[in-house]
C-alpha cells in the first residue's frame, strides 16, 4: 500500500462513485469514471497537487462517463476503455445519456484488452472484462493494494443490472463467479455505487452468487 491514496467522489444524479487514486509520492492520479461535475474533480486535483496521467471507465454508461470529456481536455489524460464498449460509447441512446436529456458520445483514446497489464501513476494494475452488465464492462484490479474497482458489474450484496442495451444477466453472473471470486477472500471491492465489501463477504452474503 505504499504511496497509495484512494479518494471517492459521489458525483452525479445517481450518486455514483468516482474514485481517484493517487501516489503520494510522486503526485500522479488516476481518475476512474468521472461521473460528472468534472470542476469538483479538478478542484480536488488542484487542492491536492495532483497530475492526472489516466482517465478509465468501468464502462460506458452515461452516470459513469458525463465529465470524462472535459477531464480529459483539461488534464490531457487520455480516456480508456475495453474494446467492447466503444459502440456504447459513442452511442447517446445506448449510453443512456440521451434518456437523461443530456446526450453524450465519447471515444477512448485507449481500448483496453481482457488481463491487459497498466502500469500508472506508479502502480500495476490489471483490465478484468466482466461482460454483463455491459458488453465492455470491466473491473480494475490493483494486487499489491489487494482492492478491485468493480463499477457496476458486483455491489455489497447485489450485482448490476442487465436491462440495459448490452446487458446479459447469465453472462454477468459467469464473469463474476468464474473472474471476481476467484481473488482472495480479503481483496477489497470498490462498486460504482454504495458501500465497499469484500470478495469473501460477497461469496456467503450476495443472493445473486450463492448456489445451492
Amino acid at each position: 500500500m505504499n504511496n497509495f491514496n484512494m479518494k471517492t467522489l459521489v458525483l452525479g444524479m445517481i450518486q455514483t462513485n468516482c474514485y481517484i487514486i493517487s501516489n503520494t509520492q510522486s503526485k500522479e492520479a488516476i481518475v476512474i469514471d468521472p461521473a460528472a461535475e468534472a470542476v469538483k474533480i479538478i478542484d480536488y486535483l488542484k487542492t491536492n497537487n495532483l497530475i492526472c496521467k489516466a482517465i478509465l471507465l468501468t464502462h460506458g454508461h452515461f452516470d459513469h462517463i458525463l465529465a470524462a470529456k472535459e477531464l480529459s481536455e483539461l488534464t490531457e489524460a487520455k480516456i480508456h476503455a475495453h474494446e467492447a464498449e466503444a459502440k456504447l460509447l459513442s452511442d447517446p441512446a445506448l449510453n443512456a445519456s440521451s434518456l437523461m436529456g443530456r446526450a453524450t458520445s465519447l471515444t477512448a483514446d485507449v481500448l483496453l484488452k481482457d488481463q491487459e497489464i497498466l502500469t500508472i501513476a506508479g502502480f500495476i494494475l490489471k483490465v478484468i472484462h466482466t461482460p454483463g452488465h455491459t458488453a465492455g464492462g470491466v473491473c480494475y484490479y490493483f494486487e499489491e493494494q489487494g482492492c478491485l474497482i468493480s463499477g457496476d458489474t458486483l455491489f455489497r450484496e447485489s450485482v448490476g443490472r442487465t436491462d440495459f442495451p448490452t446487458g446479459d444477466g447469465q453472462l454477468l453472473i459467469e464473469s463474476i463467479l468464474n473472474k471476481l471470486m476467484l481473488l482472495e477472500d480479503k481483496t477489497l471491492i470498490y462498486p460504482g455505487h454504495g458501500m465497499s465489501t469484500t470478495v469473501g463477504y460477497e461469496k456467503e452474503n450476495n443472493f445473486y452468487l450463492i448456489r445451492d
